[in-house]
């Protein structure tokens, strides 16, 4: 979502009912009783929302018994007004620097008063923390905030490209304003910032998994996700036209994707801006959860299964294949064959996780996933995958997900991997996963 302090209507916010990558919520305090590492949370946050894309921290929402933040308390008068802009950002931008660019609003919903912290993108280059404060801040960190919905220091390579890439982004975005001023003078038209974009719709999705398959799923258990988009939003289309793309595939069919076997066929059904489907297994429980957005992008989510002391690897691969042969035919549906897709799968909650069963034989418990997250990404243009390309990029996904698990496979490894997935597309088979 686009991050603004001019909210009609709050209650979207207030009311998410769970923590993201852009809406962290605090329990009712004061800003004047929570001391120095209270205040250093709220820095740290903030910090990390301007590093990744913006967002909301809302306080006045306690935790229920499963630990959601669903108990809308409320600020009393002096807690509220315990919150003062000037000290806030004194405090805050007291560990930045730069600068974290904010409004602090106390909006008033259902008779209760909240106060929001609005903390923007950053605009030129990257806060890194300038003190230290504890165990909640280190100096010389660029905390981020994480798809699930933590404030923490950047370690992973991915990331601090990540950060390169938006500063350098902003900085060419600011030239090019500039240089259309000069020559243009008043047509000053802003550059359409896609990555945001879905990076947003990234957010909302995880939102609605984990509301659909339970927080336990999302946060404690192995979970695959795949994540598909092109590098701009697609030209305007209706969940009409989305629906008759997917509903014209066969392999796979919509109602089995992404898994068939035991599972139910898929429920689907239209949001605002997006067409969504989820599965149940035999007894009733979540198996997967998936959404389709009319701006172009994919994102699935699914539960993994844990046998013989760990995740299957089979589980994985087929999973892989059914979403890059689902992608290639969609957006080649829609007449973007030609598009660059962004295509990155992700393995979550994998820290101490090993992987069985992969093809060169069972694995066994040394080799295991030492990083709490595992993410892959490349890209391809939807025709190369309907064509035929969609064994060659499964293959290499897995192959980078299995050194994850310090699994290393030799050509041999890979042929044998090619002709088994080669086998499911030429026999117009889809592997079940059960």
């Amino acid at each position: 979502m686009k991050v603004s302090h001019t909210h009609d209507d709050w209650r979207e916010i207030i009311y998410c009912g769970l923590e993201n990558q852009q809406i962290d919520f605090k329990g009712p305090q004061d800003w004047n009783g929570i001391g120095r590492v209270g205040r250093a949370k709220f820095a740290r946050h903030a910090m990390a929302l301007a590093n990744t894309i913006g967002g909301y921290v809302v306080v006045g929402v306690g935790e229920d018994s499963s630990g959601n933040p669903t108990v809308y308390s409320g600020l009393d008068e002096k807690q509220a007004s315990s919150f003062d802009p000037s000290n806030v950002g004194q405090t805050i931008n007291r560990y930045a620097d730069p600068a974290v660019e904010f409004d602090l609003v106390r909006p008033e919903l259902d008779g209760k008063r909240y106060v929001v912290l609005v903390v923007y993108p950053f605009k030129d280059i990257p806060h890194v923390c300038g003190d230290a404060c504890d165990d909640e801040l280190q100096r010389g960190v660029f905390y981020v905030r994480t798809p699930d919905a933590r404030s923490r220091a950047a370690y992973r390579a991915s990331e601090l490209q990540g950060l390169i890439q938006r500063a350098l982004r902003n900085q060419r975005q600011l030239l090019g304003r500039m240089l259309r001023g000069i020559l243009y003078e008043d047509r000053q038209a802003v550059e359409p910032n896609d990555d945001d974009v879905f990076a947003s719709l990234v957010s909302r999705s995880r939102a609605q998994a984990t509301q659909r398959l339970g927080v336990a799923a999302m946060r404690n258990q192995p979970l695959f996700e795949a994540i598909i988009y092109p590098r701009r939003a697609l030209a305007a289309r209706s969940l009409t036209d989305v629906r008759r793309a997917l509903e014209s595939l066969d392999r796979p069919r919509l109602q089995d994707f992404p898994r068939n076997g035991r599972q139910q066929p898929a429920t689907i059904y239209a949001a605002n801006e997006s067409l969504r489907g989820h599965q149940l297994r035999a007894d009733g429980s979540p198996a997967s959860y998936w959404e389709v957005y009319q701006a172009g992008m994919l994102y699935c989510a699914v539960p993994l299964e844990q046998r013989d002391g760990g995740i299957l690897a089979d589980d994985i691969l087929r999973l892989t294949l059914v979403t890059i042969v689902l992608a290639g035919q969609f957006y080649s549906s829609l007449n973007y064959a030609e598009e660059i897709l962004n295509l990155v799968f992700r393995l979550g909650n994998t820290n101490e996780a090993c992987m069985t069963g992969i093809v060169n034989g069972s694995i066994n418990g040394e080799h295991r996933c030492y990083i709490p997250d595992v993410d892959v990404q490349k890209e391809r243009s939807a025709g190369d995958l309907e064509a035929g390309a969609a064994v060659d990029v499964t293959a290499k996904v897995f192959q980078e997900l299995c050194e994850r698990f310090n699994v290393t496979m030799d050509k041999a490894d890979i042929t044998r991997l090619k002709k088994h997935l080669d086998q499911f597309l030429r026999h117009g088979l889809l592997p079940s996963s059960e």
